[in-house]
């Protein structure tokens, strides 16, 4: 190990890596990472006009459910994140506590929900771009629109972090001008006028038939919230180009977690009071800008549309941030097909290889699904099936305990950090996962989604034979 080596170099050491990609990221840029990843933006206008038409306004509810439980999870990366600063996260941080090959289907459920999760998200901007420029709301304008965003998110990404962390860096403002301000300038005048009770935000279309007829409609509901409220462990994808990341990206996860959900609720409280009526924004293809286009006059409108656009855009640049290295940080260890060709870096010191590869099976996923629900569908049933497995990694061994230098598998050494993990708090948040699969996967509304996902574990299996007789 080299002596005179920066000190976080000499950290990634002590793992047997050596520094490949440029590490200029501080506390900002990671939190801007995981903030954009989880997008309140992109969620309120991918999903909210379903979940209204499900479960009515009492739909709004599921964010503060699903984001207490979120945070048990977060709480658990946060733990991660300090010990093992790692790029791949769910791979390498289940590779260090279960071994490699429970860590590879980890790092495959990743995959999987952001190869989902990362179309729908370019999807959902193109959905409303579309009309908005003028266009003809066809579904092949919303697709061909969708495959130009990824490419352009992907050009940005293979010019180096820096680009990328600039824009993301942005789109924080942005989101928090053209949502959350408008959002609450909504609730203001929603009371003002008094345009709906506060009691609007209980109503739901199972009332008449009693409370267990609606317990589908409200757990399917829960999609919008548990597709936004993920991503918050984005920042710990990029821990090998983030200065000091046993610092700065536990702090990240918890407060973009954390941020978000507030945010975000007063968001929705704000836009749901505001409903001028809810049979017509129930029917809209765009409801929330309905809404806002309801109250504020088109220079007002035009203004926050443009950025909501920018976060939307930021929001599937750090998707594929973080999906790239992923990819990259499992071909580093020669746990793909094509794993060397998947692994270099380029000048630019970015994964070049991986970015553009993920960029093309994003838009032959975007050609072949096409539907905006089974896309986050997929992404979000995949992306809980991840946290579960690392999670549950974590309560390999009784109680809180550490991680000490070459138990992983003999082959690094030196002194790292001590992993601390509360078996209690484990189990908390491995049985909110459980409830949170169950309530998105058995309703009947959702099994075309759980097929979906059942085909992807087939497909990754196939994937894992051929890269474990490589190796």
């Amino acid at each position: 190990m080299n002596l005179t080596a920066p000190s976080d170099e000499r950290a990634l050491a002590r793992f047997g890596y050596r520094q490949e990609l440029k590490r200029t990221l501080g506390y900002f840029s990671s939190f801007a990472v995981s903030f954009s990843i989880i997008s309140v933006t992109t969620g309120l206008f991918a999903n909210y006009g379903d979940g209204l038409r499900i479960a009515g306004p009492a739909f709004i509810w599921t964010w503060l459910i699903v984001g207490g439980g979120q945070f048990l999870v977060a709480l658990v990366f946060s733990r991660l994140a300090t010990a093992i600063p790692l790029s791949g996260y769910a791979y390498n941080w289940t590779r260090h506590l279960a071994g490699p090959n429970l860590a590879w289907w980890a790092g495959w459920m990743m995959i999987v929900q952001f190869l989902t999760g990362m179309p729908g998200v370019c999807y959902a901007l193109a959905s409303y771009l579309v009309p908005y420029l003028g266009l003809t709301s066809s579904n092949r304008n919303v697709v061909l629109v969708t495959v130009a965003v990824l490419v352009s998110i992907a050009l940005i990404n293979h010019f180096g972090i820096r680009l990328a962390s600039l824009v993301n860096n942005v789109s924080v403002g942005a989101e928090i001008l053209g949502t959350v301000l408008i959002g609450l300038l909504l609730l203001v005048v929603a009371l003002a006028r008094q345009t709906n009770p506060a009691s609007f935000l209980f109503t739901h279309p199972g009332q008449s038939s009693g409370g267990f007829a609606y317990v589908g409609a409200f757990a399917f509901s829960s999609l919008m919230s548990a597709w936004t409220l993920t991503g918050f462990e984005g920042a710990a994808n990029v821990a090998e180009e983030t200065r000091a990341p046993g610092e700065h990206v536990p702090r990240a996860i918890i407060v973009s977690e954390v941020s978000s959900v507030v945010l975000g609720f007063l968001v929705l409280v704000g836009f749901t009071l505001a409903i001028p009526s809810l049979d017509a924004v129930s029917g809209h293809p765009t409801p929330l800008l309905f809404i806002i286009s309801h109250y504020f006059p088109p220079l007002v409108t035009h203004a926050t549309m443009l950025l909501v656009f920018i976060s939307i855009f930021a929001c599937a640049l750090a998707n594929l941030t973080t999906l790239a290295r992923m990819v990259w940080a499992m071909a580093r260890d020669r746990q793909l097909p094509a794993s060397r060709w998947l692994a270099r870096v380029s000048a630019h010191q970015v994964p070049a290889n991986a970015i553009w590869a993920v960029t093309l099976l994003s838009v032959l996923f975007v050609l072949w699904a096409k539907v905006e629900v089974v896309i986050t569908g997929i992404a979000t049933l995949a992306g809980f099936v991840t946290y579960a497995i690392v999670v549950a990694a974590t309560l390999g061994r009784q109680g809180s305990w550490s991680l000490a230098a070459g138990t992983d598998s003999g082959e690094t050494g030196g002194q790292r950090p001590p992993l601390q993990v509360p078996r209690a708090l484990s189990l908390a948040a491995l049985a909110w996962i459980l409830v949170l699969l169950a309530m998105l996967s058995l309703p009947r509304r959702a099994w075309t989604n759980s097929l979906a996902t059942l085909a992807a574990v087939g497909v990754g299996g196939a994937s894992y034979l051929v890269a474990r007789t490589k190796r």
